[in-house]
């Protein structure tokens, strides 16, 4: 557990997961993997501390799982774990914010 007093670490997941390139059917593209480590992160600002788990002394975090689309925008954040629903929504509201450089694959910007 981390406590960054004013700041909300959140762990993210490093995953392998499956894209396809568009405009061809889903029988003639045997999906690539495509690692989220190969992410670049242009704006990841931390959430801020929530004024009620900072009132109370409460450590806390949150694990989020989401996907960058193609444009380097985060689509589909959603809480894998928390400790607190305050540490929750305060992760959320600062990933939708958050952008990344898009991954290429063969020339064509694919979602990570």
């Amino acid at each position: 557990m981390l406590k960054t007093k004013g700041k909300i670490a959140i762990a993210s997941l490093t995953l392998a997961l499956s894209v396809a390139a568009t405009g061809a059917a889903a029988d003639d593209v045997a999906p690539e993997l495509v690692s989220s480590r190969i992410l670049t992160a242009i704006d990841t600002t931390p959430p801020d501390y929530p004024r009620y788990a900072d009132a109370m002394g409460m450590d806390g975090f949150a694990v989020l799982e989401f996907t960058v689309l193609e444009s380097g925008e985060v689509a589909a954040p959603a809480i894998r774990s928390s400790s607190s629903s305050v540490f929750s929504k305060a992760a959320l509201a600062a990933v939708e914010d958050w952008t990344f450089e898009p991954v290429y694959q063969n020339g064509i910007a694919v979602p990570v």
